[in-house]
This record gives structure tokens, sequence and C-alpha cells, in this order.
């Protein structure tokens, strides 16, 4: 790509399990290094994120490199041998003056096991029109999200303690999440059982409130419980808030950027619809497709906040929508992901 880091930074170790190596006679043809191929816990096949960002570095080698990928549609075909080496190759659809797209194969041997179409645009400085949507004002913060790891949406959803690894995935990730923690909301509530039994119900002159009251409008709105209680979605609720950001550096070609992102953008998403709806009998999890749009460029490397949203969970299928902010608050990228479940016993595909 021609882009370094910055002098001082470290290199991100998601590096590794991006970066292709793309033929110099041919630049439509790029291979990954199957020593670098993620194999995620429960998996048979290389990482799907891991996929997707070596597509988007292998199209990226055959468009100008004053163009960004706005938006990236993938499907996942079939398994893939985490011990071969993947092929990807680009097919160039067009190529205008602001938009190129591109089709892209990935291949083991002869066998076609993932493909994208991706577009690319020469983003705007100065556009037309200008409308962001505004960051959620319910939005938990930084300081009440708990740190998370992959191993621990699989644990919630089997609960049967098989170790996981997640060493790839650690030193890539930093993510933080809200989820409801029952034992944590019943302390609180019962501090506030306690208060009530020992305080004395006095009224607070003017205001037609006693103090007691006035003390239990204050916990629920900035005190101890309104953080508990803010980890406790509605029943009816699948949503799970958090923030995500690449660790390292990365180098400053679009590229690398959108690359690493979409890496991330499919660590944490096949698993949140059986991490918030109840399951009978859940053996196996994957994807069958992922979409992108990408807003304006950004920096994965600075934390982003993420709302994931299960939109529907049925037929075997789910959808999860995810909506990602940076520090400023304007929304920089959607994701869009269709799982497929099967259960026991284990159906073919």
């Amino acid at each position: 790509m021609g882009s370094s880091i910055r002098p001082g930074y470290l290199p991100s170790p998601v590096l590794q399990q991006i970066e292709v190596t793309t033929d110099k006679n041919d630049p439509n043809t790029s291979v990954s290094n199957p020593d670098f191929h993620f194999l995620p816990s429960r998996s048979v096949s290389v990482f799907g994120g891991q996929v997707v960002a070596q597509a988007i570095l292998a199209a990226h080698a055959t468009v100008d490199p004053v163009l960004d990928i706005h938006s990236i549609h993938c499907t996942f075909i079939d398994k893939t041998d985490p011990k071969q080496a993947l092929i990807y190759r680009v097919s160039n659809i067009r190529t205008g003056n602001t938009i190129a797209n591109r089709l892209v194969n990935v291949f083991q041997h002869t066998r076609l096991v993932f493909m994208a179409t991706m577009s690319f645009h020469r983003f705007e400085k100065e556009p037309v029109l200008k409308h962001n949507s505004t960051f959620l004002s319910n939005f938990p913060s930084f300081e009440i999200m708990t740190p998370v790891k992959r191993s621990d949406y699989y644990q919630m959803i089997f609960q049967d303690g098989l170790k996981e690894n997640d060493a790839v995935l650690l030193a890539a990730l930093e993510v933080k999440h809200l989820m409801p923690n029952p034992t944590d909301l019943q302390a609180e509530f019962g501090k506030l059982k306690d208060f009530f039994k020992e305080t004395p119900n006095i009224p607070l002159a003017g205001t037609g409130l006693s103090k007691t009251y006035r003390f239990f409008e204050e916990s629920l709105r900035s005190g101890s419980l309104a953080k508990v209680v803010a980890k406790a979605p509605s029943a009816t609720s699948k949503i799970i808030y958090q923030y995500i950001k690449i660790n390292g550096e990365l180098p400053e070609s679009p590229g690398h950027r959108t690359a690493a992102f979409a890496f991330a953008s499919d660590a944490f998403s096949s698993q949140l619809p059986a991490v918030l709806i109840s399951n009978k009998n859940l053996l196996w999890i994957t994807s069958l497709d992922h979409t992108i749009y990408f807003h304006k460029p950004f920096n994965p490397c600075d934390w982003l906040a993420v709302e994931n949203i299960v939109s529907v969970a049925d037929g075997g299928r789910s959808l999860v929508e995810m909506r990602y902010w940076n520090k400023g608050g304007e929304l920089v990228a959607t994701a869009m992901q269709e799982g497929l479940f099967r259960g026991k016993p284990k159906a073919k595909l």
C-alpha cells in the first residue's frame, strides 16, 4: 500500500491477520498466508472477518488510492481449510471518475468459498447534502462498561466451560460492553430497602416530597443504582451496547483502516442473537453474509461506540444491525450480518 506507521507507534497485531500478498505481475490476484489464518473457537473455518478484511485489501490493490470503499456485500459460501492459502481474484466491474466497482471471488484450489461486491467512492468534503444520525442520548457511558471477550459470549450461550481460543482477538481488539448483572442489581435494591427502613420520612419544605423520596429520585437519576439499572435492559430489549477499538497503530491508508474495521465488525456479531434470546439445544452458529456501509473516513484504533440490534431471529436465521459512532458523535459505519443457527440434531448446510 505504500503507507507507513507513524514513528514511535507500535503496529497493530491485527496487521498479520489482514495482510495479503498481491501478485506483482497480476494485481488482480492476491494470496493469504496460512501461517496467520485465525481459526476461532468452535469453528472449522478461517475467521470470516479475516476473509472480509483480506478481500478489501485485495480489491484496494486494483483501485486508485484516492478512492475509499463505501460499501461491501459479502456472502460466505463454503467452509475453508485454515491450512490452505486463500486465493483472492478481483474482477474490475467498472472504473469511473468517482466510483469504482469490484467483484472479489475467493478460492481454495478450484472451490469458491466466498464472494464480495465492493463499491469505492471519492469522499466529498463539501457534499450537496449533509446529515448524520444524532448520537443516542441514552447510550451508556464508557465508565460503566465492562471488558468482554468473545469467549465470554460463548459461555453465556453454551455454559459448558469449554476453554476458548481468544489469543488473536485479545491481541487485536479491545472491547467493553454493557450487560445486565442480576446480582449487582439485587444488591443495590437491597441497599435502598435498608435505607428506607432506617431513614425517617422527613418532608422537604416547599416541595411536597419527602427526604426519602428525594434520595430515591437522585439514586435513580445519577447514583450507583442508576449505573446498575442501566445495565438491565427491558425484557423486550434485544440490544447490546459496546465500545470497541483496534489495538496498536495502523498504516494511514484507507485500505488498512477499513480492512481492520471489517475484521473487528465480525468478532462480536454472530453470537448476539443467542446471547439475548433464550434458545433450545443450540449447537452451532455461523455467518451467512456480512454487509458494511462506510459513511465517512475514521480510525478504528480510536474507541467507537456500537449499538448492536437484533432485528429478527426466526427460521434458523437471524439479522443483526450494528451502528458505529466516533468520539465526535458521528455515525461512521453501519454493518448488517445474517447468521445461521442449528440445534440438535445438527442439520447440514
